[in-house]
């Protein structure tokens, strides 16, 4: 797996589990500030109705007991209607703890906190109802209850309203700062991490001395395109290249020429071919160009116009240097082994003839195709 593809798996599981954990506590802080919501509206509302019942005491027209005049009830049924939602109920203290056993400890607590509005949460259904209940207080003290109920889905479903609204902020800022994280640790791990892997291949595959695919790179090309032309019916060609007599040139001008006629060598011979063919040293001074979609006679006339750039300008103190080519086409059917060695007979065949030209591989005798070359300088 890429360094790439793990940094963005590491921080997008960090972006989700920082959103969940981000998430739960947003919920849980909203739905208790939807429940401290609904809390004050049934205080208001309870405050309505005390005052209301107030001002029916004071009335002319005041009975004793609120639910038993038509004008309390009407003046009731007013504040309710500014309560959508809210059911207000009254329960007379004899019949509260009786009818509803629940409410004992909720009687205890009134009694020592009179003032207190308690929440009572129903079952934890979907039908789940909020009740907030408060002591009902005459001249003799607590003489019954008031109880406001809603149901829970009603403060809820604002809480999720706006939970959802958040999420939504909060996804946009996480898919930001996402994007700014990974573009920083591209810019800061990935990019060297890429460089460095790719100056590591081009040292596994390249020559350092030439700039030229190595050996091993090349022998991996190679195979690579004898099965894509396999796969597309294309013609595919080599190109043998050995220098003549460059032992004598290290022998007489050193080493340290040898190389920089190597590299010049091959400069030369890449300026000559196409961006899809391939320049390989093989060792010494042999090189190897493998020519993709081409047949023998363009991998001919490639040779032709590789020899003539080689003769074209002297070497830097060393004057002319030549090459002996050898020209192989693969028939679509012979292993690699088997057509480098058709393209080796090739090469040292044009040694054999005198060096500074090139020989095809299917103009030898059938019978040279089965020995082994000499190895000339």
């Amino acid at each position: 797996m890429k360094i790439k593809t793990r940094i963005n798996l590491v921080l997008s599981g960090a972006a989700l589990v920082a959103m969940a954990a981000i998430g739960a506590v947003s919920y849980f802080g909203l739905r208790g500030e939807a429940i401290a919501t609904a809390r004050r509206e049934a205080e208001l509302h309870l405050q309505a109705v005390n005052a209301t019942r107030a001002y029916a005491a004071e009335a002319p027209w005041h009975r004793t007991t609120l639910d038993a005049e038509s004008g309390d009830q009407r003046l009731l049924a007013q504040i309710n209607r500014h309560y959508p939602g809210h059911d207000y109920t009254e329960l007379p203290l004899a019949s509260a703890a009786a009818r509803h056993p629940r409410l004992a400890r909720l009687l205890e607590r009134l009694h020592a906190h009179p003032d207190d509005t308690v929440l009572q949460t129903d079952d934890p259904a979907p039908t789940a109802r909020l009740t907030f209940v408060r002591g009902l207080r005459s001249a003799s003290g607590l003489s019954g209850l008031q109880m406001v109920s809603m149901p829970l889905e009603r403060p809820m479903q604002r809480a999720v309203d706006t939970f959802w609204r958040q999420m939504g902020g909060m996804a946009l800022l996480v898919v930001v700062l996402f994007m700014a994280l990974n573009l920083m640790l591209r810019r800061l791990v990935v990019n060297p991490v890429d460089v460095h892997q790719r100056a590591l291949r081009r040292l596994a595959t390249q020559d350092s001395l030439t700039g030229a695919t190595n050996r091993r790179g090349f022998m991996d090309r190679l195979l690579r395109a004898q099965s894509d032309a396999e796969a597309q019916a294309e013609p595919l060609s080599l190109v043998m290249v050995d220098l003549d007599h460059f032992k004598r040139i290290n022998d007489e001008h050193g080493h340290g020429v040898g190389d920089a006629v190597l590299r010049e060598v091959a400069h030369r011979m890449r300026r000559q071919i196409r961006r899809a063919d391939l320049l390989g040293r093989l060792g010494g001074e042999e090189f190897a160009i493998l020519l993709p979609d081409t047949d023998l006679v363009g991998a001919r006339t490639q040779a032709e116009h590789l020899m003539a750039a080689l003769r074209s300008q002297p070497f830097p103190a060393v004057g002319t240097v030549t090459a002996s080519l050898g020209v192989a086409q693969w028939n679509g059917r012979e292993a690699v082994s088997s057509w480098l060695h058709r393209a080796d007979l090739a090469l040292y065949e044009a040694k054999h003839l005198g060096r500074n030209r090139l020989v095809v591989a299917e103009d030898l005798d059938t019978d040279l195709l089965t020995t082994r070359p000499d190895r000339l300088d």
